[in-house]
Parts: structure tokens; sequence; C-alpha cells
């Protein structure tokens, strides 16, 4: 393809044609990236729960499978979300389940606050890797 730089089109079409030829290298990266790197873990685990928050508050958790560590963790509104009344997470942070503070984290831990008056459903996620010995 020959690309006349000298006008506004040309430019145009050159950077397209090269954002394009970027873009399918960085796709063929990432599905090569997503299939491992060399001596990584495959072993990645997302663990996603439904809760229901009661008016007030709920703690709850959400558990990795056995002898896996909690690496990451988050929430998601389900159905509709008031933004004058939000529900609030006042903690979302990695925890342990045996309660002694040396152990791995193997859970994500939330409390949620929940101004109204009904009842506001949540998915709670995990995401745990193979604990190393």
């Amino acid at each position: 393809m020959i690309v006349d730089k000298s006008s506004p089109v040309g430019r145009t079409t050159g950077l397209v044609v090269a954002g394009a030829l970027a873009g399918a290298a960085l796709v063929g990266a990432g599905v090569a990236l997503a299939d491992g790197l060399p001596g990584s873990s495959p072993k990645v685990t997302y663990v996603k729960e439904n809760r229901t928050i009661p008016p007030g508050y709920l703690s709850t958790n959400v558990v990795c499978p056995e002898g896996q560590q909690a690496i990451g963790g988050g929430f998601a509104h389900v159905g509709e979300h008031q933004q004058e009344h939000p529900v609030i997470a006042e903690i979302s942070a990695p925890s342990n389940t045996s309660g002694e503070p040396d152990d791995p984290t193997n859970a994500w831990t939330f409390f949620f606050v929940n101004d109204k008056k009904r009842t506001t459903p949540v998915e709670v996620h995990v995401i745990c890797t193979p604990i190393d010995d």
C-alpha cells in the first residue's frame, strides 16, 4: 500500500494502518500472556458469591479454596443502585479465616453499611493463587 504522507487523508490512513498493526500485535501478545508466562502458575482461581445486605450493616467474607491465598477482591452492586443512598463498603481487604496474624490471607473481607429501608444485593469476589511453600 502506498500512502501519500503529504495529504491529511494519507497521514490519517497511515496512522490507522499503523494502529491496526500495533493493535493486532498487542492482541497476539495478550493471548500469549493469557496462556501464562514461563514459570508462572496457571492456577489463579476466581470465586464469586452473592450476598444480601440488610438495612443496617453486613460483615462477610469470601474464602479461597484450600491451599490458596487471596491476592485481590471486590464487590459489585446487583440491580438498582441509588446514588442518594449508596451502600458503602467501609472495609474491602484481604484477611484470613484462622485468626492467626502470620497465617496466609485466604479470604477477602467486607463490611457494608446500608442506610436504606430495603435489602440490597451485591456480588462479592476474591482472586486466589496457590500458596508457595
